[in-house]
């Protein structure tokens, strides 16, 4: 559509303003010293005027000009706006080239500068131009150029200073588009910024565009007679960052995600340079460069690689810090990261492909600048799926594995400090505690000579130095130390490391071990428990509490039913507190701080979540090796530390699970799974390994990984036969769940068959000693045996087993959860048949949810009952606030889809019913059931054969509803390919079928198959 008059004036405006900005910001790109200022629409003068002056009587001749100190025309330009659908001719280029001389003889240089498509013709014109040497040439150049038009003529009339006036002026075509042009200038006002340590965000950098244009424009309506000066501008440009931080409401750039530790004291300028090159090697436009820090464990790679993100936080908008080492953290780094960049949008997938998809997506299809940092990766093989291939992005690994990179085009070697660099460390730790003269320099050169400059060998010396009254006189004591440790344990250094950084460590922990303070004599006894059991966990964020607690609580108190993690308080009282145990561990720098485990606000934690829970440490991972070395020289204190620790980490996961406390489960199931991995490496089992492995196969169960949790429970399982009789109750809760995980898997029936005559079995034997264990199994496995009737219909062995299961519990004591599930299968049996009315399950689903402590998982059946009750009323408001409080849930949430699946299923049928005939209030309710379906992963909805095909028939109805004709063909195709009909069983699925047969008819009515 053609502009209107006032249109066309506005947009010309704009883009002589903007091409204003450009020429601006090209001087101070260019450093040209020979221009001072802009001078922008100038006035008029009289003819008697200073030739000199950039004033003209022509005073629409020039839209600009830039002018040195003493206001002498450098460049004069002229600007024509029309766009690439008008074209500017030959004899019109001329004559505003003309008019600008002869208006402003004397300037250096003359510029028109267009947006309009050339014709043939001015584009030789612009070619003339450049012949400006020679005045003959030039007249020539010219006359052809406008051969044929009424300019012709002129050409012969020319003086020669309106010709060699010419010859210095030139033709500019711009064929961007003003979307282009003005994300070109952005990304050029924040590249400036950067340069000068100050950045902008891409939401800042249009603000700051904005206000360098209104500021030509003000100059446009005679402010300041026009005049913007140069250095005014880069003052305007160089804003201070907390300013356009405070017009913005906040910063929009160098926004740190995630635990990016604090800036590295000592700057190791040389790295961080090739790193600066590394990065700056571009494959392509939106193609991310990376480079590779490898180096050993204590060289000091998470220091540069933090270093790098602090020094140029300003040129990226986003700085991502993601926990590579291991998968459970790089999951929980992307999910942080996925709802950063999507926090209105869905929740981030549990499937580490689709999770790795979504993040890489997002910062595929962001406009934003942005740094990730995969932190202590293991190998490029298996770090390839979660990096990014596209966007507008750098990426930095740091490594140990020199191996698994060394095809990288861009590793970095990390080696140990320099001497200058490593001196500066020792002096920066030790300075304002010591007198610094020649003599305290040369003890801090030997001292990080003897470490081989290894910055975590010179922190642990430092550490130790500090403490030391006599300071960096101990040095020559301190060197002997560590070479006699270093040779009485030289075979126990790993390859590569200097045995000084190894004795480093040792001694530290020697010095952890004589700990002492008045009245505390057990803090360094538990500093030395603490950290035996840090070496067997994740490096990250280790719960300091649970440190404590592994190294102090006594097992008998450690097995009672503890409804919360055990924290140990602080207490004048007591024999020693969590602040010094920390303290005897960080004074030798064996550990530092770390991010919180959970950064919730109190008003959302859980009954699981003291505050105390969230303190955690990080641990190097040299130092965890040495910590092993010393614990596994003895197989009786090997024994201890993995029993003990085995015990109370999944005391806080079965907490944390107990609660539905998600956050604090998942942050603990690294370290679930490092100690399950090196008790394995050790060959060592115990109950309390069992039980590990049982809780962390819980939570894979809770959240539809069953693969993985088939595996620890059978390792579980393994180790509980090898017991005998002794541990027949652990049996009988392993086998409930594998029960369970057969019915999940859809498995063939023999396997929950053999399953459960086993539990019948072991309940037989233990009915007596252990009565509510068993009935506890036994009403949970009746839930899994109904469940699967539901689903594949009745099996004769099946009834027989769950006949035996009814009459064992019938002679079983009742407990609150065997009350529960008993009405709840009761209420759901009443549903199904109409043996119940639908108010009264109602009321006792209402009455249930709001009275006492109910389990997530039954907190979620009861929910969907409650649903389906109002449903079958035909009260779709109050399903629509049930379903939209379970989405808000779901969306928060990655545990019990089988849960929402089952809700799903049994609202699907009715609601669909219901909106197929065209009940508004059921269509909304069947919008939100689709949305919430698309929250749970494939895997979970899957579970059940048909369930894709009964969803595919929900959205079918959906959209009819919305008489949407290419989602109604396109869904009629995807059920046609599934073979629909044909996975909907006849005798359990009638309904379904029913409502597939006819949202396919009216579907064909709406939207006819094409020819």
């Amino acid at each position: 559509m053609p502009k209107r008059g006032g249109q066309a004036a506005a947009a010309g405006f704009q883009y002589q303003y903007l091409v204003t900005l450009e020429a601006l910001l090209e001087a101070l790109e260019d450093a040209r010293h020979d221009i001072a200022a802009a001078v922008i629409e100038p006035s008029g003068h009289d003819n008697d005027s200073d030739e000199s002056s950039p004033g003209t009587a022509d005073t629409d001749a020039i839209d600009y000009y830039l002018v040195d100190d003493l206001r002498r025309p450098v460049v004069a330009a002229q600007v024509k706006s029309g766009g690439p659908d008008t074209e500017l001719s030959a004899p019109a280029a001329y004559a505003i080239l003309l008019r600008m001389v002869r208006a402003c003889p004397t300037a250096e240089s003359y510029q028109l500068i267009t947006n309009k498509r050339l014709h043939p013709k001015a584009v030789r014109l612009k070619q003339a131009l450049t012949h400006g040497g020679d005045l003959g040439t030039l007249r020539a150049a010219l006359r052809q150029a406008l051969d044929r038009s009424s300019k012709l003529s002129s050409v012969d009339d020319l003086r020669d200073n309106d010709l060699r006036a010419l010859g210095r002026a030139r033709i500019k075509s711009d064929l961007r588009d003003p979307h282009e042009f003005r994300d070109q200038l952005r990304e050029r006002i924040r590249e400036h910024r950067a340069r000068h340590r100050d950045g902008l965000g891409h939401q800042s950098a249009g603000r700051m565009s904005n206000h360098l244009v209104s500021e030509i424009h003000h100059r446009a309506a005679g402010e300041s007679e026009g005049v913007l000066e140069l250095e005014a501008f880069r003052s305007e440009l160089l804003t201070e960052s907390r300013h356009l931080a405070w017009d913005l409401g906040a910063f929009d750039w160098g926004i740190m995600i995630g635990p990016v530790p604090s800036v590295p004291d000592v700057p190791r300028s040389e790295v961080l340079s090739r790193v600066r090159a590394a990065l700056a090697d571009s494959p392509g436009p939106r193609v991310p460069s990376s480079c590779a820090l490898l180096g050993l464990s204590g060289i000091g790679k998470t220091s540069l690689a933090a270093a790098y993100a602090h020094d140029t936080a300003d040129s990226y908008d986003w700085i991502f810090w993601v926990n590579a080492e291991s998968t459970a953290s790089l999951m929980t780094s992307f999910r942080r990261i996925h709802e950063w960049l999507h926090p209105q949008g869905d929740r981030a997938p549990d499937d580490d492909t689709r999770l790795q998809d979504g993040v890489r997506a997002l910062l595929s299809a962001s406009a934003e600048r942005w740094l990730l940092i995969f932190d202590n990766a293991t190998d490029r093989h298996s770090l390839h799926p979660w990096m990014p291939s596209s966007g507008r992005g750098h990426v930095i690994v740091t490594s140990t594995n020199q191996a698994g990179w060394a095809a990288h085009p861009h590793k970095i070697d990390v080696q140990a400090l320099t001497p200058t660099e490593a001196g500066a460390l020792v002096r920066l730790r030790l300075a304002d505690d010591s007198p610094w003269d020649e003599h305290a320099e040369r003890a801090a050169m030997d001292l990080s000579a003897a470490l081989a400059h290894w910055p975590l060998a010179l922190e642990l010396a430092c550490g130790y130095l500090l403490s030391c009254e006599l300071g960096l006189a101990e040095v020559p004591r301190y060197l002997r130390s560590i070479r006699d440790l270093a040779l009485d344990d030289e075979r126990s250094v790993p390859a590569g490391y200097p045995h000084t950084l190894v004795a480093a460590i040792h001694f530290a922990l020697e010095r952890v071990d004589r700990y002492a303070l008045p009245q505390r004599p057990f803090v360094s006894e538990i500093a030395m428990s603490s950290v035996q059991a840090a070496g067997y966990l994740g490096s990250r964020q280790i719960p300091l509490h649970l440190l404590i607690a592994i190294a102090v609580v006594p097992d008998e108190l450690a097995y009672l039913d503890t409804p919360e993690p055990i924290v140990l308080q602080d207490d004048p009282g007591n024999s020693f507190n969590s602040s010094e145990v920390h303290r005897a561990l960080w004074s030798e720098s064996l550990v530092r701080r770390d991010a919180p485990l959970c950064a919730r606000p109190p008003e959302e934690w859980s009954e699981a979540h003291p505050e105390e829970v969230d303190q955690t440490i990080s641990v190097n991972e040299i130092v965890q090796y040495v910590v092993r070395g010393r614990v596994e020289r003895d197989r009786a204190t090997v024994e201890r530390v993995l029993r003990r620790s085995a015990l109370h980490v999944q005391l806080w996961l079965a907490a944390f699970l107990r609660h539905g406390d998600e956050r604090h489960a998942l942050a603990v199931m690294p370290h679930a799974q490092s100690l399950a991995e090196h008790a394995q490496r050790l060959g060592f089992s115990s109950s309390e390994v069992a039980i590990l492995w049982g809780n962390l196969a819980g939570a894979h169960l809770e959240r539809g990984e069953l693969a993985a949790a088939r595996r620890l429970f059978e390792a579980e399982l393994a180790y509980v036969l090898g017991c005998g009789p002794s541990a027949a109750v652990l049996e009988l809760k392993i086998r409930m769940s594998l029960a369970e995980l057969a019915e999940l898997e859809a498995a063939p029936v023999e396997q929950l068959l053999a399953q459960g005559r086993r539990v019948h079995q072991l309940a037989g034997q233990l009915c007596d000693s252990h009565p509510l264990d068993v009935a506890h199994i036994v009403a949970n496995l009746l839930v899994t045996l109904r469940t699967m009737t539901r689903r594949g219909g009745p099996n004769d062995e099946v009834l027989e087993l769950m006949a035996k299961f009814t009459q064992l519990l019938e002679n079983l004591p009742s407990t609150a959860e065997t009350r529960l599930l008993a009405e709840i299968e009761q209420l759901n049996h009443g549903l199904g048949t109409s043996a119940l009315r639908d108010d009264e399950v109602e009321q006792r689903c209402r009455a249930m949810l709001a009275g006492g402590q109910l389990s997530p998982r039954l907190r979620v059946a009861l929910t969907g009952l409650l649903a389906e009750a109002l449903c079958y009323q035909r009260r779709w408001s109050e399903v629509a606030r049930i379903l939209e409080h379970m989405e808000n849930q779901d969306a928060d949430s990655r545990f019990h889809p089988r849960g929402i699946t089952n809700v799903l299923h049994n609202l699907g049928l009715p609601t669909g019913m219901s909106a197929l005939h065209r009940d508004q209030d059921a269509q909304d309710v069947l919008a939100t059931l689709l949305r919430i379906a698309s929250l749970l992963e494939s895997t979970h909805l899957e579970s059940e054969p048909s369930m894709p095909v009964k969803l595919g028939a929900l959205r079918l109805v959906s959209a009819i509803c919305t008489n949407e004709e290419s989602s109604i063909r396109g869904t009629r195709r995807e059920l046609r390919l599934r073979g629909a009909l044909q996975l909907l069983s006849a005798e359990h699925d009638a309904g379904w079928r029913v409502l597939l047969a006819s949202s396919i008819l009216i579907s064909l009515e709406l939207a006819p198959d094409s020819s």
